[in-house]
């Protein structure tokens, strides 16, 4: 407990991809050890993920994290998405209600939490229909932890969205967030069922989101309680294939009004000496996710590679060895019948930062159940009962 409250607490960066090996149930992680005291030697590892035995072969998606916990998906099928929530400090894991809806479209899917303390009151689970072309019509399929069940929610906009499925959804004030290729930010609301549009900055390079980039060189994502939109400008710059980085910051949410933290060129940028190679054959960085604690240091996968970017050294610096991870950090599920391809999924990977003290999770799923107690003084003040009323999962 001393230790506790002198240092930031563990974490690491978890790729979206989970295998099995014999009876272990494994996930790939870069960074340091999740329970390592080694906090200052950033290396790849293999986190147990937990001990679970399966089949040999099965393969499981991260889909997202929130409050130390991790919510990821069996590979069932492209119709059914098999969804468990895991507790990294207790390894217990809870299933969920199989889904009912099936989407024609890429399913992106968001975990939001609700918490007060260290006791979680609420969870929601969202399915997002992304569609391959606008649309005025939006699909969710949301599960909540109040209800124990999903439901179907359709939203009518008055403008078409088309969203960059590629990147996951970020969570930030009881909503989830995509960016979408043309109007910003798509924010959607599964408590009221209700979808908003934060604009952006109007100096982004708009080919970062357009069909062909598919926003694979852009972040949205959290930090400090606050909106941040990183970009790797994919303007070519000879002999590099990207121009620069910026960083700009939501000033209030719901303003559309942005401040630019840090712009640099490429020309400015240092480069470790095991990378710039990779920089001169036109390689372009994907931004996976800020330092939990510290805001100036931005980790970007680059090729088979993870480096960090220094705001104020100006420089990238390789954390892992390219022969260590070649050919294990590769996309799965949906992603892979899509495409096809066994690229890095940096655009799936996410930061995991363990709570000081466990959230326990309700092991069903049926909503809270109002019970009464009665409490009496004695046998002989039966008529002075003291209700006390109680919500208990």
């Amino acid at each position: 407990m001393s230790r506790a409250s002198l240092l930031p607490p563990p974490w690491t960066i978890l790729a979206n991809t989970l295998y099995i090996k014999g009876v272990s149930f494994l996930a790939q992680s870069f960074l340091h050890d999740l329970f390592s005291d080694n906090r200052l030697s950033p290396r790849f590892s293999t986190t147990h993920f937990p001990y679970i035995v399966r089949p040999q072969g099965e393969r499981y998606n991260i889909i997202g994290i929130s409050d130390g916990l991790v919510l990821y998906d069996r590979d069932v099928s492209v119709e059914v998405s098999d969804y468990h929530i895991y507790n990294v400090v207790t390894g217990h894991s809870v299933a969920l209600p199989r889904t009912s809806t099936y989407f024609s479209g890429y399913v992106s899917t968001g975990f939001l939490t609700e918490s007060q303390g260290r006791s979680l009151t609420s969870y929601k689970v969202v399915r997002f229909d992304c569609q391959f072309g606008e649309s005025y019509v939006l699909k969710f399929e949301v599960f909540s932890s109040e209800t124990g069940s999903w439901k179907n929610v359709v939203v009518h906009m008055d403008r078409a969205i088309e969203v960059v499925w590629l990147r996951r959804p970020v969570a930030l004030n009881g909503k989830l967030h995509w960016i979408d290729r043309r109007h910003g930010i798509l924010a959607f609301d599964p408590f009221k069922d209700q979808c908003l549009v934060i604009g952006l900055h109007a100096d982004i390079d708009k080919q970062c989101i357009n069909a062909r980039n598919n926003g694979s060189s852009i972040l949205v994502d959290v930090h400090q309680g606050r909106l941040r939109y990183i970009e790797v400008s994919v303007k070519p710059v000879y002999p590099f294939g990207f121009s620069g980085i910026s960083v700009w910051v939501l000033d209030e949410y719901d303003s559309s009004s942005w401040t630019l933290q840090h712009t640099v060129k490429i020309g400015d940028i240092s480069f470790d000496d095991c990378i710039i190679n990779k920089a001169l054959n036109g390689i372009i960085p994907t931004p996976i996710a800020f330092h939990p604690f510290d805001a100036n240091i931005l980790y970007l996968g680059f090729g088979d590679i993870v480096i960090s970017y220094n705001m104020k050294t100006l420089k990238f610096d390789a954390l892992v060895d390219p022969a260590v991870v070649r050919g294990t950090l590769q996309r799965s599920g949906q992603r892979d019948r899509l495409n096809g391809t066994g690229t890095p999924c940096w655009s799936s990977a996410f930061v995991l930062t363990l709570p000081s003290w466990p959230i326990t999770v309700p092991s069903n799923h049926t909503g809270p159940r109002r019970v009464t107690f009665f409490l009496s003084n004695g046998e002989e003040d039966r008529n002075s009962k003291q209700m006390l009323m109680m919500s208990v999962y």
